[in-house]
C-alpha cells in the first residue's frame, strides 16, 4: 500500500500545537485602554445560562439535548461569572450501568488507541 501507517501520541501534537501568549504576556498600550468595541452584532442576547451551583450532570445534558457550543454561568445577581464550551465537556463521556448513570473523565489515548480514564474523576447522578 502507497499510504503511511504512523503512531502518534500526546508527546507528538503537544510540541507542534499552536501556541498563543498567556493574557499575562499580553501588554496594551495605555492609550487603547479607555478604546471600546461595540460587539452586539456579534453576540446572542438571549444566552442560556445556568447557575454556578448547578451540578455537572445538568450542563452535560443540557449541551446534549440543546446542540450548546457555550453556557454562560451566572452567580446570584444574574452576573456573568464564567463560560463552559464544548470544547470544556469533549473530554467527558455519558455511561449508565445497571439503573445508575454518570459522567466519566476521558483523557490521552493509550498506546493501543484505548482513552486513558482517570477513575477518580467522575461524577455519578
Amino acid at each position: 500500500s502507497s499510504g503511511i501507517n504512523a503512531e502518534y501520541g500526546a508527546d507528538d501534537f503537544r510540541d507542534t500545537y499552536p501556541r498563543y501568549p498567556d493574557i499575562q504576556e499580553i501588554r496594551i498600550p495605555p492609550e487603547h485602554l479607555p478604546m471600546e468595541m461595540d460587539l452586539r452584532p456579534y453576540i446572542n442576547l438571549s444566552p442560556y445560562t445556568c447557575g454556578e451551583s448547578v451540578s455537572f450532570a445538568r450542563v452535560f445534558n443540557l449541551f446534549r439535548s440543546m446542540g450548546l457550543r457555550h453556557l454562560v454561568v451566572v452567580n446570584e445577581n444574574n452576573k456573568i461569572v464564567g463560560i463552559v464550551t464544548r470544547k470544556d465537556l469533549a473530554k467527558f463521556r455519558k455511561w449508565r450501568k445497571q439503573g445508575t448513570s454518570g459522567v466519566q473523565q476521558l483523557g490521552f489515548m493509550d498506546k493501543d488507541g484505548l482513552p486513558v480514564i482517570d477513575e477518580h474523576d467522575c461524577c455519578n447522578t
